[in-house]
């Protein structure tokens, strides 16, 4: 006769189970022992009572159905199962809902694996964390020597019209004036007033200097509290800071130039030397915190290195003119990112 039914029987069982309870295989002589009715807790179970079932009710069925949790297809007889159609269609609304809950409550392992693992999270030593377009340079920002605090979105603003001068032929003052004009419309002639007084500062004692010059009190707590003289001042002093950190002078008294710029990638380190050898030179060596490139230039040459893991790049140009602005423009990662350019100034006389 076909034991189908009967298989069916035990599957049910282990159906209505509370999957949330801790099962272990059947073994030894509970393995093979039968269930009679009252283990079941009643002998007048009919078919149509599953249908009121749902997740909630599965606590109902005892504890003795755990031995059913690995499916044992018994001769005995617990339901007698007709062809109809409903019948089917509750039988399968209830497998899918416990093997769901089932794969939710232990999910499947690989054949290699011992335990579940997040893959999602692993990642190799040497990656480089994701980088928010537009904030790869500004972490370098919050090291600025200002007198107050400023927003980090008005930073932004004026590391990128820095960017846009630093490498020009403008005088000091007009640089500064450039980077700050789009934040004060209308205000030039404070601010050629104001450049002038901050570039007179030294930069330590820029801002006191600036506020005496000024005649105004000390300057308040945050940048949005100052008035708008004070506001433009600290844009000013700030703009300055900002255009040193990208600028480095070489001369025949001062051969050699650092700078680190801390990034959201890592720590970027830049050194220039100056070579006055049979051939003048200007070399540059950087290292990189990430997969990325160099790129030194003038109008009349440029040269250009990279790689695809952190380290050490080097670059250089031969036959420098003297007192000459050089761009030296950093890219990391992808142009998904923009580059930030430095400002390479040779201060020597010529031959």
């Amino acid at each position: 006769m076909n034991r189908y039914p009967e298989a069916i029987n035990a599957f049910l069982a282990w159906l209505l189970q509370d999957p949330n309870q801790t099962v272990s295989a059947p073994s030894g002589k509970h393995s093979s022992r039968l269930a009679g009715p009252d283990e079941f807790g009643s002998s007048d179970l009919q078919w149509y009572d599953l249908d009121s079932l749902n997740l909630d009710e599965v606590e109902v069925i005892p504890h003795d159905l755990d031995r059913l949790s690995h499916f044992p297809f018994q001769e005995g007889t617990f339901l007698e199962l007709g062809d109809t159609p409903a019948v089917q269609e509750r039988f399968y609304a209830l497998l899918k809902r416990r093997l769901r809950a089932e794969i939710e409550r232990n999910p499947p392992l690989f054949p290699w694996e011992s335990e579940v693992y997040d893959y999602s999270s692993e990642r190799p030593d040497w990656a480089t964390p994701e980088i928010v377009p537009g904030k790869l340079w500004t972490i370098q920002l919050q090291n600025l020597n200002l007198p107050v605090p400023m927003p980090e979105a008005l930073l932004l603003n004026l590391f990128e019209q820095c960017q846009s001068v630093v490498e020009s032929s403008l005088r000091e003052g007009a640089k500064l004036v450039r980077a700050v004009e789009a934040l004060f419309p209308g205000q030039d002639a404070a601010l050629n007033q104001l450049a002038g007084y901050v570039m007179a500062s030294p930069s330590r004692s820029g801002a006191s200097a600036t506020q005496s010059r000024l005649g105004t009190a000390d300057f308040p707590g945050h940048y949005e509290s100052a008035t708008t003289a004070q506001q433009m001042a600290l844009s000013l002093i700030a703009a300055k800071e900002i255009l040193n950190s990208l600028t480095l002078t070489v001369s025949p008294n001062q051969p050699k130039a650092e700078r680190c710029w801390q990034t959201e990638a890592g720590l970027l380190t830049l050194e220039i030397e100056y070579q006055p050898q049979s051939v003048r030179r200007l070399r540059v060596q950087g290292q990189l915190p990430c997969e990325g490139s160099i790129r030194f230039q003038n109008q009349e040459a440029q040269s250009a290195a990279q790689r695809a893991t952190p380290g050490y790049v080097s670059v250089e140009l031969f036959n420098p003119d003297p007192y000459r602005i050089y761009s030296l423009e950093v890219q990391l990662r992808d142009v998904d990112h923009p580059p930030i350019i430095f400002a390479i100034q040779s201060e020597f006389e010529p031959d």
